[in-house]
């Protein structure tokens, strides 16, 4: 991008014949549960990210977390497991056991899987009390998996762990460190939460073939690109504002919208939001204003994570940068998108952090 340019996007600028270069992904789930382990050689700690689907099912995403940060998902929902395709991530599909008790003035809920190294895996958290707004908020991801996403989670409310809480692996106990101690309680360094919002940017790779673009930036007209496994990847123009802004829709029943201005055989993006699974319980919007700057934002609060975009050409292609500013934890993870393109395909590589 020249400089003329780059100080008129209203947006960011995308290359040539790019509509939506970002890894985004929303998900609402009912619970969040989290144990750190005493004393384990390997794990540090054992989470679950958890949606009801029906009476007795559930969509269950269960984290290991190692020593060394590397994390690996356990997933039992295909539909899940789908929707991470592609992402930076260790991921196996597993069977997950589930059971939750409510005595009122506290939670206990008890989760049981097999690692992705075949050991049997138990979080048995029993809570200090109810579930809290007071403790709801952002969770600073610290070290965790740090090169593998930008992630935004929001408690709407939270408690933490009791000291009878403990973790099973491979048929040995580990209790939970001690997190604080009061002469009315003591708890342990673990958390339950009811009602968790997870927006994330992802690393990972995408490769499309594009198809089609339209001529003219009319409403009606699309963008068509294939994907190596034969799928069609569509975005259309569904409106057009008397600034002249494009509003689109990736044309799939994801719900996924962007508006952007034409400029060119460019698009000059202002916007894109992805909703969450499923549908109707809010989303991830990506943000992108004069000046470079951008912002994060989840339907209950805006801004979570802010700071500067750029687009830069390279060979072959270009370059989209995302470099977080606010919050503190959130400037160690800056997002790149590099992007090549050679006749009619594309290669997108998201990496995340500094390297």
């Amino acid at each position: 991008m020249t400089a003329q340019t780059e100080a008129a996007a209203r947006g960011l600028l995308l290359p040539p014949g790019v509509v939506q270069p970002f890894l985004l992904l929303h998900r609402h789930d009912d619970l969040h549960i989290m144990g750190f382990i005493e004393g384990h050689p390997k794990y540090e700690a054992v989470e679950a990210m958890i949606q009801r689907r029906a009476a007795s099912a559930w969509s269950i995403r269960a984290i290991l977390t190692r020593h060394d940060q590397t994390q690996i998902d356990h997933v039992n929902d295909p539909h899940l497991l789908t929707r991470m395709k592609g992402a930076k991530r260790e991921i196996v599909q597993r069977p997950i056991e589930l059971t939750l008790e409510d005595t009122g003035h506290a939670r206990r809920a008890r989760l049981a899987f097999v690692s992705g190294d075949g050991e049997p895996v138990i979080l048995d958290l029993e809570t200090i009390g109810p579930p809290s707004p007071e403790r709801g908020g952002l969770t600073d991801p610290a070290g965790h998996s740090p090169d593998s996403s930008l992630p935004l989670m929001l408690r709407r409310a939270s408690t933490l762990a009791a000291p009878t809480s403990r973790v099973i692996v491979d048929g040995v106990e580990y209790r939970l460190p001690e997190k604080l101690s009061t002469p009315a309680f003591v708890a342990q360094e673990g958390f339950y939460t009811e009602g968790h919002d997870m927006g994330v940017l992802r690393a990972g790779e995408v490769a499309l073939r594009r198809l089609s673009s339209p001529e003219r930036a009319e409403v009606g007209a699309r963008w068509a690109f294939e994907t190596p496994d034969g799928d069609r990847l569509d975005y259309v123009i569904d409106a057009r504002t008397p600034d002249g802004e494009l509003i689109l829709s990736k044309d799939d029943g994801s719900g996924e919208t962007l508006t952007a201005y034409p400029a060119g055989d460019q698009l000059d993006l202002t916007r894109v939001y992805v909703p969450s699974e499923p549908l109707g319980a809010g989303g991830l919007t990506l943000s992108l204003g004069p000046g470079g700057r951008f912002g994060l934002s989840m339907d209950r609060a805006a801004d979570l994570v802010t700071g500067q975009a750029a687009t830069t050409p390279s060979a072959g292609g270009a370059i989209m940068a995302l470099r977080p500013v606010e919050p503190a934890w959130a400037a160690a993870r800056p997002v790149t998108v590099t992007c090549t393109q050679k006749g009619d395909r594309l290669r997108f590589v998201t990496t995340i952090g500094p390297g």
